[in-house]
């Protein structure tokens, strides 16, 4: 996995996420931002995971998400430099979510504890082992 915080940004994000959802940073919230943030540095890029892999972007989308990447970093900098805006909130609150109750293969939702949580059924067709 490509790392883009280092220890000490991550005991950061993982105190910004908790605060929008108890928890978060245990079920691998940090790990999921982390994925996202970095998501382009991997071919094919780590956006969409298919059943048989990462789906490849095209170049519409592929520049697209390099604004979306970059914004989003621009929010977790803000968030480290202890100096975030007011919509930072909503973004932390949003990936705080689907990190805790969204697809493990993103990088959060360890274990699919975030959906025991809320006695949500595994999903009927995993992913192939070892994929994404």
């Amino acid at each position: 996995m490509a790392v883009w915080f280092d220890d000490e940004e991550r005991t950061q994000v993982a105190a910004a996420l908790d605060k929008e959802v108890p928890g978060a940073a245990a079920l691998g919230a940090v790990d999921y931002v982390e994925r996202l943030l970095t998501a382009l540095d991997h071919d094919p890029p780590r956006v969409w995971a298919g059943p048989d892999g990462w789906i490849a972007l095209g170049p519409w989308e592929r520049q697209a998400w390099t604004e979306r990447i970059d914004e989003l970093r621009a929010v977790y900098r803000r968030v480290i430099d202890g100096a975030p805006a007011p919509d930072d909130r909503r973004v932390l609150h949003a990936h705080a979510c689907e990190a805790t109750y969204g697809d493990p293969a993103y990088g959060g939702n360890r274990a699919s504890a975030g959906w025991q949580r809320i006695e949500f059924p595994e999903p009927l067709f995993p992913p192939a082992r070892g994929k994404p």
